[in-house]
């Protein structure tokens, strides 16, 4: 593809031009008393800076714990997490958690799956976020 040919979405890369968020063979697999449950084995994934990826499946295929996994909130003692989980470049699997919470709402976020847990119905959105800031 010549550069007259990329979308603006391909010119919002990393300035390497690599995935913003890469994701390579990632396994999370839990240790339970009824032995190992393989969550996620082997998810691989590029996503580029301006692009959106929706990640869909059936219920208990494991898009929620990708998705946790990646934001490091699964940094037990049940939990192996292998792989490659890559932030514009950086490690995060051997990041150490401050690191990871460092990241977390300046670099990565998350909307968790259940908004009305997290949302009043009765309040608008914009009064909950301004209400959360102050």
């Amino acid at each position: 593809m010549t550069d007259l040919q990329k979308s603006p979405a391909d010119a919002a890369q990393t300035p390497s031009g690599d995935p913003f968020l890469s994701v390579r063979d990632l396994r999370i697999h839990f240790d339970t008393d009824d032995g190992l449950v393989r969550s996620v084995d082997g998810v691989s994934f590029d996503l580029h800076k301006g692009r959106t990826l929706g990640i869909v499946g059936e219920s208990g295929s494991g898009k929620s714990v990708t998705s946790l996994g990646i934001m490091g909130l699964h940094r037990s003692k049940r939990a192996r997490i292998s792989g490659e989980i890559r932030l514009n470049g950086e490690d995060l699997i051997a990041a150490g958690p401050d690191r990871v919470r460092q990241l977390r709402g300046r670099d990565m976020a998350m909307i968790f799956q259940d908004p009305l847990t997290a949302m009043h119905p009765y309040y608008t959105v914009g009064q909950q976020i301004v209400e959360a800031y102050r």
